[in-house]
């Protein structure tokens, strides 16, 4: 009698696997009426952006393109690969000693997604401050402010107030 190999749980193959949480919520506040269901018809997001999928811009051109879950799903892994990228860049911020943890880049994962890098360097001028002396805890506070909007410290511009 041969004994069975134990067996493997499969790997995730997905990004979206690898990053359940962060998935999930991009997934629920992306989706038509927060259903989880992607927006597979173009439309115009509340700044006037054309948009699908999970939050995907696109350019006007591309606004009359209807898409596949299929589409949707596979754009989801390129927004939390990109936002991975973008993580990557931000831990090169912080100081050598100080590491994201798994949370935190569950949480900057959906963040980076709607908000993206650019802006946050640019108009999150208090987080990176806080990011660059290794405050985790006041770089994510200064990240929202729910009043303003995604930073605070800055106005529709960017500049601070």
């Amino acid at each position: 009698m041969v004994d069975s190999l134990p067996m493997e749980e499969p790997t995730p193959s997905r990004l979206s696997d690898h990053y359940p949480a962060a998935a999930s919520l991009i997934r629920k506040w992306e989706s038509v009426d927060q259903s989880g269901k992607p927006h597979l018809i173009p439309y115009q997001d509340s700044g006037g952006n054309w948009t699908v999928g999970y939050g995907q811009l696109i350019d006007s051109d591309s606004k009359d393109i209807e898409r596949t879950p299929e589409w949707a799903e596979a754009n989801l892994d390129n927004q939390i690969e990109t936002a991975l990228e973008d993580i990557k860049k931000l831990q090169a911020i912080l100081p050598k000693d100080k590491q994201f943890t798994s949370n935190e880049i569950e949480s900057l994962i959906p963040f980076l997604t709607n908000v993206g890098y650019t802006k946050l360097i640019n108009q999150g001028t208090n987080a990176m401050e806080a990011l660059q002396s290794g405050d985790k805890e006041r770089f994510a506070f200064e990240l929202f402010d729910a009043e303003q909007g995604f930073t605070k410290g800055a106005n529709e511009d960017g500049d601070k107030a």
